[in-house]
């Protein structure tokens, strides 16, 4: 468990009593506290088993192919940025904070004004900024770097707690270095303390041979906001009592006890590595998807397995095709190709409504269950919307053996009262990890699904925006019902779209009815510049199904244009007046032989007077009401009791439904459709 990939000895036989002294938790509680070179090892330490066991193969290629010496380069830098994330921590604006450590540091000729004596000012070098000013001048001056190539390492620093500094704000505290050293005497004393601890920290994490070399590297920006989310996911861990418990009793043990005993009690479950499945479409199918023994994979599942596996890159795949085609399943099959061929950890599968996600996380783990390398093996996963905790499947998937909890407020707590339902469970070796919940965290798990939203959260400016960009670019993402997003959402998932393709996520986007001047939007995006090719549409607006494929960086697209199976539904549209009575009787005339009935209305207060001269004419057992006006509880029993109802093997029943127009495209208040099986 070595932080630096070698046997070096550790941080605290570098340092002198000053730098010994500075500390960097604190727990007004406990009295309890952390001195920084200690937070040092364990942030760094975490940081080098997540690169072992946790980080994605995907990810850590592309960190490596920033850096001369590729994978021993990167997992060096890494764990060295989390090893340095708290320098700003040995300045006076932070250690005045606590009066008996501050007053431990002035033994040591730390000397420093009192937190009501800096007063207001302090505000202007938050640890995060100072540290990364810190490192700046110490790559400057100690490995004569120049200042324009520093920042593209320390950003890494400054940000770690979720917002980059600006440039502002540099020259800010600049302006203030009061608050990085106190003047006078003391002054010399702060400066060497700052530079032993970096020096301590570059020799123990195995970087001083590296430092020359990397001055003439430029780290693109999605490598740096990925170095980012590492260090802070190391900080949160490192930062945990629960795991690393606080000086005084946390003196007692060793490095590697320390280590040792913080990693079993997090069990993190590994990263998902798969190889590439090999074999026919209809083997691969039939081995993942609880199908007959006799099915064959249609058309369209077909040329998209092939299409994923001709592409010289895995990249962004466009699929459309009728419902009822085998999206769902053509999409997961391409999802373990790419994985494959990409290094991904995971896949997330975005969709539309919390609804949609809902029915989709069972099949999701039905699918996961089936995946060799899954079987036996403990693996994350997370259902992604406002209303999880209210979902049997997954509250039947929390982990009933950690108790670990993450700093921070972001934790969602656990819902109480769910029935738990042997048909809803997966296999023990799926987890809803304790840890990796939480509006900042859940992303991070192997395999989600959820709104599209988590998403397109991507794609805004927010605080800790680098952990959702970790959280995609270690998997396959998948895209369903994109016909559904109007024009707002649109912009956002394009911006998202060019994020993905930077890092090389490969994307399965599926649509029933995609126009063809946004398939192309799409594919632009993604790919990062618009193609001189308008291959993707030689077979004219009307080609259909139609598979699409690009890879990262603009290359012209791959087409496939299966044939269509041979089912069919037949639809039968007509108008119907606008009557209550006209509709019941005429329910009661289809339905003589028995059946099922939805009735689609524009608004709640419609569902409700609708249901209720339904039920006068066919019984109130007989007509149920789902609308967006029930609390979350019984809303969740609602879409629990429908899917009974109206899935396979189910009794004949009624339903008159509410949907908004923002959720999918809905037929006029006056018209009704029906099909038969």
């Amino acid at each position: 468990m070595s932080v630096g990939g070698g046997a070096r000895t550790d941080l605290l036989s570098r340092l002198g009593e000053p730098a010994r002294s500075v500390w960097a938790k604190h727990d007004r509680d406990s009295d309890g506290w952390l001195p920084l070179w200690r937070h040092m090892e364990d942030s760094a330490a975490v940081a080098g088993l997540l690169w072992d066991e946790w980080l994605p193969l995907g990810v850590r290629r592309l960190v490596a192919e920033a850096l001369p010496q590729g994978e021993p380069d990167a997992r060096a830098l890494a764990v060295w940025l989390a090893g340095v994330h708290d320098i700003g921590k040995a300045t006076p604006a932070f250690a005045c904070q606590v009066d008996q450590l501050a007053d431990a540091m002035r033994d040591q000729g730390l000397e420093m004004r009192s937190v009501k004596a800096l007063g207001p000012d302090r505000r202007i070098a938050p640890h995060g900024l100072a540290g990364q000013v810190l490192l700046g001048e110490w790559l400057e001056e100690r490995h004569g770097w120049v200042p324009a190539l520093t920042g593209q390492f320390t950003v890494a620093v400054g940000g770690h707690h979720g917002v980059p500094p600006e440039h502002g704000q540099i020259k800010a505290l600049y302006a203030h270095e009061e608050l990085l050293r106190t003047p006078g005497v003391s002054n010399r004393v702060w400066r060497q303390v700052q530079t032993e601890l970096l020096d301590a920290c570059a020799e123990r994490f195995g970087v001083v041979e590296r430092l020359d070399g990397w001055r003439a590297v430029k780290l693109p920006q999605p490598v740096q906001v990925l170095l980012t989310a590492l260090v802070i996911v190391s900080d949160w861990i490192a930062s945990n009592p629960d795991l690393f418990p606080y000086f005084p009793e946390g003196a007692a043990h060793s490095d590697q006890d320390r280590l040792a005993a913080a990693w079993e009690g997090l069990d993190l479950p590994a990263t998902w590595r798969t190889e590439k499945p090999e074999g026919s479409a209809r083997e691969l199918f039939t081995s993942r998807f609880d199908l007959p023994a006799h099915a064959e994979a249609r058309p369209v599942q077909e040329a998209a397995m092939e299409l994923a596996r001709d592409m010289e890159t895995p990249g962004l795949m466009i699929i459309e095709a009728p419902m009822g085609e085998g999206k769902t399943e053509a999409a997961l099959a391409v999802a373990e190709i790419f994985a494959a061929r990409s290094g991904a950890g995971g896949v997330f599968f975005a969709l539309p409504t919390m609804a949609t996600s809902n029915a989709m996380f069972p099949r999701l783990l039905a699918w996961l269950n089936r995946l060799p390398g899954v079987a036996g093996s403990r693996h994350s996963v997370h259902l992604a919307h406002s209303k999880a905790a209210l979902n049997e499947e997954f509250t039947g998937l929390m982990s009933r053996k950690g108790q670990v909890t993450a700093v921070g407020v972001d934790e969602a707590a656990p819902a109480s009262g769910q029935k738990s339902d042997a048909r809803h469970r997966a296999g023990a070796e799926l987890v809803a990890h304790t840890w990796l919940r939480g509006r900042k965290k859940a992303m991070l798990a192997s395999f989600v699904a959820g709104t599209i939203d988590q998403l397109l959260f991507a794609g805004l400016k927010s605080r800790h925006l680098a952990l959702r960009h970790l959280a995609v670019a270690g998997k396959v993402v998948v895209i369903d019902e994109a016909h559904a997003y109007d024009t707002y959402m649109s912009v956002y998932l394009d911006q998202v779209l060019s994020w993905l393709g930077a890092y090389r996520v490969p994307v399965v986007v599926l649509s029933a009815t995609l126009p063809a001047s946004r398939r192309r939007e799409l594919v632009e995006a993604y790919a990062g510049q618009a193609s001189a090719s308008n291959s993707w549409d030689a077979g004219g607006p009307d080609a259909y199904p139609l598979v699409t494929a690009v890879p990262p960086g603009g290359a012209a697209p791959l087409v496939r244009r299966p044939q269509a199976s041979a089912r069919s539904t037949a639809v039968q549209m007509e108008p119907l007046v606008d009557d209550l009575n006209v509709l019941a009787d005429r329910l009661e005339s289809e339905l003589a032989d028995g059946g099922c009935v939805l009735v689609i209305r524009n608004t709640v207060k419609r569902v409700l007077t609708t249901a209720r001269v339904l039920r006068d004419r066919f019984g109130a057992e007989n007509v149920t009401v789902a609308h967006s006006c029930f609390v979350d509880l019984d809303r969740a029993d609602k879409d629990s009791t429908l899917l009974d109802l109206f899935g396979p093997h189910t009794p004949a029943s009624f339903q008159a439904a509410s949907r908004r127009q923002h959720v999918m495209p809905e037929p006029k208040p006056s018209s009704w459709g029906r099909y038969s099986h």
